[in-house]
């Protein structure tokens, strides 16, 4: 798993990392991160301390549009479920999708991209 899926992955499961005073932190819900995850971590550890210390701050993204809020919402809930058709290619769980692009426009990640794609996982949702 690279670091960039591993962040989105992350995401999903409400964990956070962050570089603090040279050593790579985590914060989230309790079992959120599996040893699966944990040893997938510890092999990305060096990828994912550069991107984390060269990320810009998510604060000075701007608040989503409330359309794009209430799909994320809905992915949370689970209400978004199953397969879909996007722009780009198939997805096979919308709500996932959805849930790891917002993850990644919170963590500052390449935003213009994850606002684009919950823009189309919006039109697919829709029609």
């Amino acid at each position: 798993m690279v670091a960039l899926d591993l962040l989105a992955e992350l995401g999903a499961r409400g964990v956070t990392l962050a570089v603090q005073d040279g050593k790579l932190t985590a914060r989230g819900p309790k079992g959120a991160v599996t040893q699966e995850l944990a040893a997938a971590i510890q092999a990305e550890k060096a990828a994912l301390m550069q991107r984390l210390q060269g990320q810009p701050q998510a604060a000075a993204l701007a608040p989503l549009p409330e359309p794009l809020v209430r799909l994320i919402r809905a992915a949370a809930v689970n209400s978004l479920g199953g397969p879909a058709k996007l722009p780009t290619g198939h997805v096979s769980n919308l709500g996932d999708y959805v849930l790891a692009a917002a993850a990644l426009y919170a963590a500052g990640l390449e935003p213009e991209r994850q606002l684009s794609d919950l823009w189309a996982a919006r039109g697919a949702w829709v029609s």
